[in-house]
């Protein structure tokens, strides 16, 4: 199997002592790291969890593994460690060379391998910039975030951009994709307490929560592919064009149990900084809700259960 990744290395002008403390304490890590205009904190667990506190949530996003003490450092995307984050400190002219390698890509759909790469490349580019700043004491080059292409969540090709986010289930393909297309069940997980309507189950029927006060429907998707159990694909009609219309669904048989991919696409209409900060909070909802939805299917509680 063909091995993908993206590497980028830079100088720091400060000791291995203190550019460690920058990329494992998540203090640190989160001035560096994680965009002002989210107002988000990370902490890390017992189990080396690093989780990010954002409008009275926690989310895991990561979790982090000493290799080599002030040396090498790994990190794992959650929820499914598909994607895989070294960091390699060595002394170097009185400072300290850090080379940063994301692996994992091959592990990903054959179809988004390299729509990931290029962003999570340019996306580490700005993130050791940042790093180096933080490190020195400058202001950051890059204070408008760029965490989802970190981890991996994001598509780029020139015409299209994408927040994508997996999750293995541990159930058959049939019982997700009732999950996901039924309204009783999509209540559960997405939205408890928030009732769910749905037209019909076939392309040009709406999925949508009743306006108990005009009768109205809102949050209204119409459904484009269906092709059970396989793929469904919904487009969002919304009054922000741009912000993440189209959402489609890839059920993949996997170790006795399914991958369930989700690719929210259609963000090219936003401008630049509205784009990323819109992708960089979605790419982290969407996990979320990913979770959630892996809890209901195997009788779990909810790690989010006022929904969303």
């Amino acid at each position: 199997m063909e091995q993908l990744k993206v590497e980028r290395t830079i100088w720091i002008d400060a000791p291995r002592e203190r550019v460690w403390q920058a990329i494992t304490d998540p203090a640190n890590l989160a001035q560096w790291l994680l965009p002002p205009a989210l107002g988000a904190d990370m902490k890390r667990d017992a189990n080396g969890t690093i989780l990010v506190s954002m409008g009275g949530m926690e989310i895991p996003v990561a979790v982090l593994e000493e290799v080599e003490p002030l040396r090498h450092v790994r990190s794992y995307g959650l929820p499914d460690h598909v994607i895989a984050v070294t960091y390699l400190l060595e002394e170097e002219k009185d400072g300290t060379r850090v080379t940063v390698t994301m692996s994992g890509f091959e592990n990903l759909p054959a179809d988004v391998h390299h729509d990931g790469i290029a962003p999570s490349g340019a996306a580490w580019e700005k993130g050791l910039a940042n790093l180096k700043a933080f490190v020195t004491g400058a202001p950051l080059p890059f204070p408008e975030g760029y965490v989802a292409a970190l981890f991996g969540y994001r598509r780029e090709t020139e015409k299209s951009f994408a927040v994508e986010r997996s999750i293995w289930i541990a159930a058959p393909r049939e019982r997700v994709w009732m999950a996901i297309t039924d309204p009783m069940q999509i209540e559960r997980w997405f939205s408890p307490g928030q009732l769910w309507k749905l037209t019909t189950l076939e392309v040009g029927g709406k999925l949508f929560i009743p306006d108990p006060e005009t009768g109205g429907e809102t949050y209204v998707q119409v459904i484009k592919i269906i092709d059970p159990p396989k793929r469904f694909v919904t487009h969002a009609l919304q009054a922000t064009p741009g912000a993440g219309e189209l959402t489609a669904y890839l059920l993949q048989e996997e170790r006795d149990g399914t991958r369930l991919t989700i690719t929210n696409s259609g963000y090219e209409l936003l401008s630049g900084d509205e784009r990323w900060s819109t992708m960089e909070q979605n790419a982290f909802g969407y996990g979320m809700m990913l979770e959630n939805l892996r809890a209901y299917i195997e009788s779990k509680d909810l790690p989010t259960p006022s929904g969303f």
